[in-house]
């Protein structure tokens, strides 16, 4: 069956990322394995591997993702993230919550990078902790998503209400309560993180609360405005980081040569490879109509039609790390199943299911930055994450049955 081929690339993919294998080669050889499962010959894959790169949203997300680097590098330079996080560790006694904080501020705006903006801010509030790799990747990597489930900021909730027929509105009440959930299923993982003696101490009370209050102010201001562009005025995440960048830029006095070195300092050229594969492997998993097969093959399993709709829904988040994806794909398929009115409990079922995939896969991208970012083993972030999602999506079937 069709469906098997994209299965098996599937399952040799996370054995070799379980294995340890670099997660850049394994999307060029999951890319080239697929295409050739589905009968892809050489001109045909150098052709999808011309449109992945010159493809706009790629283009796109490469630029935003160097501009972020820029940003993130220059506010270091230049003491903006120490400053701010002393002004959190002043005002906030906690180093758990400051860490948990920090990626669910810049979870506010949507974009692929943001798991990359937030990175360098946990890694800082870490420091001179015993905390592991993977411990910072989980809390990036999972409180950066929190608003993701129900934001109509995220194109995945305008589409699944659009797609769906459900009001906007009645959507968002429906999935609020599981961003809630979110948030608490994480507490004991994030209570596990072992924190120094110190890591907890006033290393950040020098000053009165309101002197505090101010230098923390004035460091995060330019995270600040880049958040009001996106959300209040509604400019592209690139575009906002791009002019708060040049003001910075110009404020302290960045010459040519000078900005020359932040560049060098600041790209990764290594981690702009890593989109470029991840993206390339969604072009294929696009042009070869690989995910065509899975609905026939999973209606053949003997279980309620409702978990057949998730299950297919888990799959095609998985598959493909993206929120629009699974809504595009299971959507339209749940709604012909059941004659063109789908329910809000089985929507929000539905959407879960698939960001509960969505948020198990190295496809993710967010994912795939956060763990190359803190150098991280990839199996036990994923470990981490198995038990709250788990339990998300346990409470989504059970809520569908009841309601």
């Amino acid at each position: 069956m069709e469906g098997l081929k994209l299965l098996l690339v599937f399952g040799i993919m996370m054995v070799l990322l379980g294995r340890r294998a670099p997660l850049g080669p394994v999307m060029l050889g999951s890319s080239l394995l697929l295409a050739a499962l589905y009968h892809t010959g050489p001109v045909a894959f150098l052709g999808m591997a011309w449109q992945a790169t010159r493809s706009p949203a790629t283009l796109e997300l490469e630029v935003i993702l160097a501009l972020i680097m820029l940003f993130e590098h220059l506010l270091g330079e230049q003491g903006y993230l120490e400053r701010m996080l002393q002004g959190l560790r002043g005002l906030i006694r906690n180093r758990r919550l400051v860490m948990a904080l920090l990626p669910a501020f810049i979870g506010l705006m949507p974009s692929a990078g943001g798991a990359l903006f937030s990175a360098p801010l946990v890694g800082q509030a870490a420091a001179r902790t015993a905390i592991a790799a993977e411990e910072k990747s989980f809390i990036n990597y999972y409180y950066r998503h929190i608003w993701e489930y129900f934001l109509p900021l995220y194109p995945g909730v305008l589409l699944a209400s659009r797609l769906s027929g459900i009001p906007l509105p009645h959507l968002i009440a429906a999935l609020a309560p599981y961003g809630l959930l979110v948030i608490l299923l994480g507490i004991p993982a994030l209570r596990r993180v072992k924190i120094e003696p110190e890591g907890e101490g006033r290393e950040g009370l020098p000053a009165g609360r309101r002197t505090l209050a101010r230098e923390l102010f004035l460091s995060i201001l330019p995270v600040l405005v880049v958040v009001a562009l996106v959300l209040v005025f509604h400019v592209e995440v690139g575009l906002a980081v791009g002019v708060v960048l040049l003001f910075l830029l110009v404020r302290h006095r960045y010459t040519p040569l000078k900005f020359w070195h932040l560049c060098r300092e600041a790209i990764a050229v290594k981690t702009l490879l890593l989109v470029w594969g991840v993206m390339l492997f969604k072009e294929v998993l696009v042009d070869t109509r690989a995910v065509d097969g899975l609905p026939s093959l999973l209606a053949m399993l003997p279980v309620p039609e409702f978990l057949i709709f998730g299950l297919i829904s888990f799959l095609v988040g998985m598959l493909t790390g993206l929120t629009v994806a699974y809504v595009g794909i299971a959507f339209p398929i749940v709604m012909t199943a059941v004659g063109g009115q789908i329910s809000l409990p089985l929507a929000v079922f539905i959407f879960v299911a698939g960001f509960t995939g969505n948020m198990l896969t190295p496809m993710h991208l967010c994912l795939a930055l956060t763990v190359d970012f803190f150098k991280a083993d990839l199996r036990k972030v994923l470990r981490m994450m198995v038990g709250p999602e788990a339990a998300l999506l346990a409470v989504a079937v059970a809520a569908y049955l009841a309601f």
